[in-house]
């Protein structure tokens, strides 16, 4: 691997659609959504379906379980992360490296913007993302000098 494959762009890697639910949603929904889904994380849009959190696996375990709180009571917007740091699938796969290292992510939203500079969410890209995509590259390299 050398620079040239972190300058690619995000959507050479095979990220996923995000796996979102709305605000006002109970923690359980999004908990059933992770798990159906296999994600570690789901996005909470509003109505509009535009980006206005993150609810993590992380999150789970410090708001939720921490505390012996039920998810059916808690709604996704108490526990979430609001306005999560976001890509888009244009932008290099070293700014998701970035990003991830720095604020110690595992998952980054990937939007697209409207004129009013408003999140819509396309995609998420994740750290076993990039390590897939890093193991197809070290695999399709061995032998070679």
């Amino acid at each position: 691997m050398d620079a040239r494959t972190l300058s690619l762009p995000i959507s050479t890697l095979d990220y996923k659609q995000p796996a979102t639910v709305q605000v006002g949603s109970p923690v359980s929904d999004a908990i059933d959504l992770m798990q159906i889904e296999g994600f570690g994380c789901a996005l909470v849009v509003d109505e509009d379906q535009r980006l206005v959190g993150i609810l993590t696996d992380r999150d789970l375990l410090v708001h939720i379980c921490g505390k012996n709180l039920d998810p059916e009571t808690i709604k996704v917007e108490e526990i979430m992360t609001e306005e999560p740091e976001s890509l888009r699938a244009s932008d290099p796969i070293a700014f998701a490296l970035n990003i991830m290292h720095l604020g110690h992510f595992r998952h980054v939203p990937l939007c697209i913007w409207d004129e009013q500079q408003q999140e819509f969410p396309v995609g998420m890209i994740s750290t076993r993302d990039i390590l897939d995509h890093v193991a197809i590259f070290i695999e399709s390299n061995e032998g070679a000098p």
